[in-house]
């Protein structure tokens, strides 16, 4: 059932579940644990099916919260009004916009216009049928109210917005909070990209804020081209994430060879610091995590001795876009969501192939099934090297990007106009080869990091465009580089690009847009 109420000024559209009620129980436990039975048959399928996790129920049954089909005592008591015997609250149960869910019952917090006294407050809260709960010190005429004459509180959000004496009436849902999600891997730590404490040297906060991304996601659902030399697949952080259309292409000089499949695929510490930066898994007792731990990693091998052609490099371009490019009975569905790749020459120009460039452009226009593919790739590392001369990553279809430390400051990395976006990749934290862990530095590391915050933004809103999730990357990034660093009136600096990458913001931003 629809429903609405206001917020923060705005109208709310939420969805109410059909015959699901909410009933905190008394502190008598076994009163509790045998609520379900006699109030009706458990929610709990109802709840799942509304995309509800089992560590949100689990919470709610801590809090001795039972979700139930009312039967038609329970039903006829709820609509009344009537207390239910041992429950000290009862409420509906409310899927908001973000799809998290609150239960709503007739408690709202509401603010009275600041130049009522506090009599003359109280008196509108008496005249509007609100019982006065707490009232609060931090704002003038703020009060915690229950509208026991209302249908819920978000009834009586719609009805009191219409008063002038009130400055806001909202619902105050009974809602999962918890703790802050932080990976418990031991390797963690030491991984400042993801969450820079300031030691080492490090300045605080100079990190790509991804924690309170992954409040919200882990990047679910996204599926992640890393293409490099080779991978060690069967890494402990890697193993779980590395998906069917992963493979590798022979070291033929021409006509190179594709296998799709891990095994026999050639293995790389560069390719498996690259994978690990971006989806490495989490919460294990081996390591650390990557961006999107979540997501699911495409690792394509090629040029294995780092030696072959543009060609080879392209069909695995192709390939990531779309796999039927090499496969018989594959099709784009398979392919890739976010693209990376670190491999080119460092301190040297790079000219492209036209074979190269053509798919480049095939994978950034038809790549997930024409709403394009955002390609990442790592600039030369090199001070004051022109990113213009590599005409890979200065393509207008690609994301250059450059490495920061972990001081929000650049570091030997190409410059110019078409540097994108800048993300930690000095000293960084990652998978070696051989199940390993270690440390490295390069735009190779900084070019995963991004494309990995990228697969955040993406797991929030599917339907966005290649073009509004460059967008979203570009405006949701932080100028950084301190006070001399200057950036253009499009919000550009040739050594930052458009500033250093924020996982946070680019995950709320990419949730406000329509597609």
């Amino acid at each position: 059932m629809s429903r609405q109420y206001y917020q923060r000024g705005h109208l709310v559209e939420a969805e109410e579940l059909d015959d699901v009620v909410a009933v905190r129980m008394g502190e008598d436990g076994q009163r509790a644990a045998t609520a379900e039975g006699e109030l009706g048959a458990s929610a709990l399928t109802e709840m799942h099916e509304a995309g509800v996790d089992d560590e949100t129920t689990d919470a709610f049954a801590q809090a001795r919260w039972v979700f139930v089909k009312p039967n038609r005592q329970t039903r006829d008591a709820f609509r009344s009004g009537e207390e239910i015997s041992g429950a000290e609250a009862v409420g509906k149960v409310i899927r908001r916009p973000n799809g998290r869910i609150g239960i709503a019952t007739d408690a709202l917090t509401v603010r009275l216009q600041p130049t009522l006294s506090q009599q003359e407050a109280e008196r509108e809260l008496e005249a509007a049928g609100l019982e006065v709960v707490n009232k609060l010190g931090f704002a003038e005429n703020l009060y915690e109210v229950r509208a026991p004459a209302a249908e819920d509180a978000l009834a009586a959000s719609v009805e009191l917005h219409g008063n002038d004496r009130f400055i806001f009436a909202e619902p105050s849902f009974v809602e999962h909070v918890p703790a802050r999600f932080r990976p418990a891997g031991p390797r963690y730590a030491g991984q400042w990209q993801w969450q820079n404490a300031g030691t080492n040297g490090g300045t605080p906060g100079a990190d790509v804020h991804i924690e309170s991304a992954w409040d919200r996601t882990l990047g679910t659902g996204i599926r992640v081209a890393v293409i490099d030399n080779g991978f060690d697949a069967r890494h402990v952080d890697l193993a779980d994430g590395v998906g069917r259309t992963s493979g590798f292409f022979d070291n033929s000089p021409v006509g190179a060879t594709f296998t799709q499949n891990t095994s026999g695929m050639p293995d790389s510490d560069h390719g498996t610091f690259c994978a690990g930066m971006a989806g490495a898994r989490l919460n294990d007792s081996a390591g650390g995590a990557g961006a999107a731990p979540e997501c699911e990693l495409m690792l394509v091998a090629c040029l294995d001795d780092q030696v072959g052609t543009q060609t080879t490099l392209a069909r695995a371009v192709a390939y990531a876009a779309d796999p039927s490019t090499e496969v018989s009975g594959s099709g784009p569905e398979h392919g890739a969501d976010v693209l990376v790749s670190s491999l080119g020459p460092n301190i040297a120009a790079w000219d492209m192939g036209s074979t190269l460039e053509l798919a480049i452009e095939f994978a950034a226009t038809n790549g997930r099934q024409g709403k394009g593919l955002l390609i990442f790739w790592a600039a030369s590392n090199g001070r004051n090297v022109d990113v213009g001369k590599d005409e890979v990553v200065s393509h207008p279809d690609v994301i250059a990007v450059v490495r920061s430390t972990n001081r929000d400051l650049e570091d030997n990395a190409a410059r110019g106009p078409e540097v994108e976006l800048i993300a930690p990749g000095v000293d960084v934290v990652s998978t070696r080869s051989g199940g390993g862990y270690g440390t490295d530095t390069g735009t190779s590391f900084a070019a995963p990091c991004a494309a990995g915050c990228a697969a955040l933004a993406l797991s929030v809103n599917r339907e966005l465009t290649r073009d509004q999730l460059r967008a979203v990357m570009h405006e949701s990034a932080d100028r950084i580089g301190g006070p001399g660093v200057v950036y253009d009136t499009n919000g550009h600096n040739d050594d930052y690009g458009f500033g250093r990458v924020n996982a946070a913001q680019a995950v709320e931003l990419a949730a406000g847009l329509t597609p």
